[in-house]
């Protein structure tokens, strides 16, 4: 199902005061600079970036800023790429995905290029943790545009159950149609967990039926593996595997550990303690170990 992505505007699940705005933008062409943030990963930041790119048919640097922070990527690659008119005529957009990842240096940095590049490029940010983004980069010629979609669920459920029905019709699974608003609603905001847990469970099960809402998913996993104090090499090991960052450790461990361990408010506040530390560390993955080590005097 991971071809579905949308490709433009107009077929996003958004509120529509969201979509009446980013509408607007596609209509006049005058898109400013955007840092798109939302503490849950999976609500479609990354996605509106690259439907405005595309709806815009605007030529694109993307980076993802997690991995790709060197303060030689603004001076070499967004310098090289922003400095030049493209070959339309139009704005060039370079998207930074995971912003908050930036060192503060990189972003100072980043804002200048910002300036220096207005009349013909623009730029849009996603992040996870909007306290990690300069004020700088928060404010002047920059757009901040929140993405916590929790205030819109009842505007929003109703159109992801349609999309996913969509989806299952066309990839001809079958599906009981009362279960998905209840799946819907046990993984909002995040759209791609829900479409993630369908193909998972349809891959296994070939059709999506009640069972679904008690599938055994990476969350789970990772809770009994913490309550079974397994080596830490191998929870480190899981959690790589699976692509896990550190908010969607602290987060799933919430949902799916907190409720099994005897110590629940100890486990809350151990969680709550370093998903803050992981926020500064340089090395979160050694914090995330710390956390496991406190997490297994809870179980």
């Amino acid at each position: 199902m991971n071809g579905f992505r949308p490709q433009s505007v107009k077929d996003m699940v958004l509120p529509k005061d969201f979509k009446k705005f980013f509408n607007k933008v596609m209509s006049s062409e005058e898109i400013p600079n955007l840092l798109l943030s939302s503490p849950t990963p999976g609500t479609g930041k990354t996605t509106i970036a690259k439907a405005i790119v595309h709806d815009l048919g605007a030529e694109c640097l993307y980076l993802n800023a997690s991995s790709e922070n060197s303060i030689d990527v603004v001076r070499n690659q967004i310098a090289e790429f922003a400095q030049t008119m493209s070959f339309s005529g139009g704005m060039k957009i370079v998207i930074l995905d995971e912003a908050d990842g930036l060192t503060p240096q990189f972003q100072k940095a980043l804002r200048a290029f910002i300036e220096e590049f207005q009349s013909n490029c623009r730029f849009i940010l996603t992040c996870n943790y909007i306290a990690k983004i300069i004020p700088a980069l928060r404010q002047g010629r920059t757009m901040c545009f929140d993405f916590n979609m929790g205030k819109y669920k009842d505007e929003l459920v109703p159109q992801i159950v349609k999309r996913v029905e969509g989806i299952l019709k066309f990839k001809k699974i079958e599906y009981e149609p009362d279960i998905l608003p209840k799946l819907v609603e046990a993984y909002f905001p995040s759209i791609r967990q829900v479409i993630a847990t369908l193909q998972q469970y349809a891959e296994t099960h070939g059709k999506i039926d009640s069972e679904i809402l008690s599938f055994k998913d990476v969350g789970d996993d990772l809770a009994n593996m913490v309550m079974e104090k397994k080596k830490l090499s191998d929870i480190r090991s899981y959690i790589e595997q699976q692509g896990m960052s550190y908010t969607d450790v602290c987060h799933t461990l919430f949902e799916t550990f907190t409720p099994k361990c005897s110590k629940k408010a100890n486990s809350i506040q151990i969680l709550a303690e370093y998903e803050y530390r992981c926020g500064f560390s340089t090395d979160p993955s050694l914090q995330i170990a710390a956390m496991l080590v406190e997490l297994f005097t809870c179980v």
